[in-house]
């Protein structure tokens, strides 16, 4: 007994020993695979291509938050006419979208250089970054047919040259990108420099919103276009990007000794072959659905986060207006999404994009019904709401459909044994259908529900009423706001009513937009098992 026990005590030690060597070994293990994780991040290269995203989303930050403001509030414009600008616009999005993807990919009288995805954004680029200035120097500012047209034009010249630069930065993201693993190093990058540019709107809300300063804004926007365009000079000089080939494409025969090569269609004849090609795969339809929904939704919140929270938060004394706390919560707002999407790259990885998605928009839904339930006169409420909905709509609005289109590109050059991806056709062939979102969003959050409550007709009355009633401690109770009524400002009732409709476009129309996202993703997550189950790869191998 006596020897037994000392060599129970022996063992037992040597059983603590391995336990803990093979603790520490395993946090070793998992140090080294996150040191990995962390090196994998760093690529000059990728670096080169979030400076093109910067640049764009600078530029595309100011112009989504402000034109609508600035057309109506400064330039006086008639919704009505918005309402005609933007059908038409619809029309000429269906021309230049898929126009600008087969100039990249199959080129166009000659020029070589807009084959080359560096070229484009080399010498479009800063042409970009000028056309973007069109919007803030008013051609009228009491003729409401001038004021249109001055808005038409500029939205042609603008979009047109974003497609032609997005489009060569979406095929240098694919490209670039051999893997799964390289396209979520290059998206990273891009939402890091997503949050940078999201602050470009703190000192823009900070400074004095009337006639007499305007000029401040214009000159920041002249900053913000020459920066934007010194970055993507930059960029398009120093990148070296080579399109990946595949392997698998016979471009040459031998026949008898003779090389016979392969000879190119008709170019136009071959751009309608491509597309539709393309247009009838199924994950493409999925794609293209789950994307408008989404763009939708990030639209209404893009144009309008500033109206909603004037209206809701400022009018009701939660903000002071041009104060640093309330260009601070748009710094937040805007800035949640990419934050969210750098915490959920890694479950991404893991799970697949469609989950997450997925994941989000039962997360969205279970925050409308909170808002409904608490009311819009429940201020906190109303406020996180607007946080957690920017955070959610901005998560990956972009990132994760490039991922997912990544996928169609790869299957449509083995599908259809493409010598190289047709990143851009397939891009702007998505583009086509997607981007009428873009002015779509606006004008059904203006039918459907602002309008309604009497915007932008009551946006200044009701906040001269709002800020009376606060400024005259004997007017603000809730007996009196609902009775009173001041010379020349709307009734209490009117005001009551414009609220309301904020309240209800802030928190419907997103869900809507969920539900629909949803559905189409859920045929995606079909499919892509399909796909999987028939051809043994995904995509993304």
């Amino acid at each position: 007994k006596h020897g037994f026990y000392p060599l129970a005590n022996s063992e037992s030690c040597s059983n603590r020993r391995r336990r803990w060597l093979h603790f520490i070994n395993s946090k070793f293990i998992l140090y080294k695979k996150s040191m990995g994780s962390f090196r994998s991040l760093l690529s000059y290269t990728a670096l080169l291509i979030g400076l093109i995203s910067f640049a764009a989303d600078s530029i595309n930050y100011v112009f989504t938050s402000k034109y609508i403001q600035v057309f109506f509030d400064e330039y006086h414009l008639p919704p009505s006419y918005l309402k005609v600008v933007q059908i038409l616009f619809l029309v000429w999005n269906a021309v230049n979208d898929p126009m600008m993807g087969y100039m990249q990919d199959l080129g166009c009288c000659g020029m070589k250089w807009i084959m080359d995805r560096r070229k484009v954004v080399l010498y479009a680029g800063p042409v970009f970054a000028a056309s973007f200035l069109l919007f803030w120097f008013p051609w009228s500012t009491s003729v409401g047919w001038l004021t249109a047209l001055h808005l038409l034009v500029s939205l042609f010249i603008y979009d047109t040259l974003l497609t032609l630069v997005l489009s060569a930065y979406c095929g240098l993201c694919v490209e670039n990108s051999r893997n799964h693993q390289d396209r979520v190093r290059v998206i990273v990058y891009g939402e890091i420099f997503t949050i940078v540019a999201g602050l470009l709107i703190y000192p823009l809300e900070t400074m004095p919103h009337t006639n007499e300063h305007y000029w401040l804004f214009q000159t920041c926007c002249v900053v913000v276009a020459c920066v934007s365009a010194a970055l993507m000079a930059y960029s398009g000089y120093h990148l070296k990007v080579e399109r990946p080939v595949n392997e698998d494409h016979q471009l040459e025969k031998f026949q008898e000794g003779e090389v016979v090569v392969e000879k190119k269609a008709d170019t136009w004849k071959n751009a309608l072959q491509v597309s539709w090609q393309v247009a009838k795969e199924p994950r493409f339809i999925c794609l293209v659905g789950a994307q408008f929904f989404r763009i939708l939704r990030f639209m209404a919140n893009e144009n309008f986060l500033i109206v909603f929270t004037e209206s809701l938060l400022v009018n009701n004394g939660f903000f002071e207006k041009n104060s640093g706390t309330l260009g601070l919560f748009y710094i937040l707002a805007r800035s949640c999404g990419s934050i969210l999407f750098l915490i959920l790259w890694m479950p991404t990885n893991r799970f697949g994009t469609q989950a997450v998605i997925q994941s989000l928009n039962i997360l969205s839904i279970f925050n409308v019904l909170f808002v409904l339930w608490a009311g819009m006169d429940n201020i906190t409420a109303v406020a996180v709401f607007i946080i957690l909905e920017n955070a959610i709509s901005r998560c990956g609005w972009q990132g994760f459909y490039i991922v997912v289109a990544g996928e169609v590109v790869d299957t449509d050059m083995k599908t259809n044994n493409r010598k190289t991806p047709f990143s851009t056709i397939i891009f702007t062939l998505k583009a086509l259908f997607n981007k009428p979102a873009d002015q779509l969003a606006p004008v059904l959050v203006l039918s459907l529900f602002l309008e309604q409550g009497g915007y932008p007709q009551l946006t200044v009355p009701c906040q001269h009423f709002y800020e009376d009633n606060f400024s005259n401690s004997t007017l603000f109770n809730s007996t009196s706001i609902e009775t009173s009524t001041f010379s020349g400002y709307p009734t209490s009732q009117q005001c009551t009513n414009y609220n309301q409709w904020m309240f209800l476009a802030l928190a419907i129309f997103p869900a809507i937009c969920a539900i629909g996202e949803s559905i189409f993703v859920a045929f995606d997550q079909y499919w892509r098992r399909h796909i999987k189950g028939k051809t043994g790869h995904l995509g993304d191998d």
